[in-house]
């Protein structure tokens, strides 16, 4: 019986060794180190599998602000603050396309400091809304189609969080939000006013079905504005001086 037993004993023990040294090499591989990061009052524009907006992070090595591809379990960021926080970094085994090798975890904010943001500064997204409110901007494109001569416009006020201009025919007004480089539009509503032609209905159909409740990522090159769902430009308006009256 002894014999059996043992016998037994050496078939099960290779196995189980193997087991017990592919589970502690994954434990090995997969180990967190601790780090210390601090997370800018301002998020930047970048791209990854799309346009997107990443925090700006140094880390203990880092001379100048970097990039943050990833996201930090946990951790809520509001933008005009400066973080330093402890956070977990455990490296992936499989690192997916376009994803960061890294996962984070928030253990602890270490300091939570209120910053000025200057409106001045030209890479400042408090800079891009100061400019966009100081404009009025023509539709020019929608839906890939170049819009020649449009009525259809839109003015921000961004100390009312409210925006108005024209769909076609009609005057639209209504609030939205923005975050760094987000618009989303909230409770539009218009005149009724009749439109005088077939060409302006579909305008006004369509421009006011492209921004009614929407949320788009946007950017400003050289004198436009433009809006993006899913990577991929939805809207484009022209510069143009800013009637103060235009602002409601």
């Amino acid at each position: 019986m002894e014999t059996i037993y043992n016998s037994k004993i050496k078939k099960v023990m290779p196995g189980a060794i193997l087991a017990l040294f592919l589970l502690c090499g994954s434990f090995i591989s997969a180990k967190a180190d601790v780090i210390r990061l601090q997370v800018k009052e301002e998020t930047a524009n970048c791209t990854g599998v799309a346009p997107q907006t990443c925090m700006l992070v140094k880390y203990k090595s880092s001379k100048d602000w970097e990039l943050f591809y990833s996201g930090i379990k946990g951790f809520k960021y509001t933008p005009g603050y400066r973080y330093t926080l402890s956070v977990q970094r455990t490296k992936r085994k499989n690192v997916p396309a376009d994803a960061s090798a890294y996962t984070y975890r928030l253990i602890k904010v270490i300091k939570k400091q209120k910053i000025a943001v200057k409106t001045d500064d030209p890479t400042s997204q408090e800079y891009a809304w100061a400019f966009i409110a100081k404009h009025r901007w023509n539709l020019i494109q929608l839906n890939n189609k170049t819009q020649e001569n449009s009525p259809a416009f839109l003015v921000f006020d961004i100390t009312t969080g409210k925006v108005n201009g024209n769909s076609g025919c009609n005057s639209i007004f209504g609030s939205f939000e923005h975050t760094a480089n987000t618009i989303s539009f909230k409770q539009l509503a218009s005149t009724m006013m009749a439109c005088l032609d077939d060409k302006s209905n579909q305008l006004e159909r369509e421009f006011s079905q492209a921004i009614t409740g929407k949320t788009f990522t946007f950017d400003i090159a050289e004198q436009t504005l433009n809006l993006y769902q899913d990577g991929k430009i939805v809207l484009m308006f022209g510069m143009a001086p800013l009637d103060l009256s235009q602002k409601r």
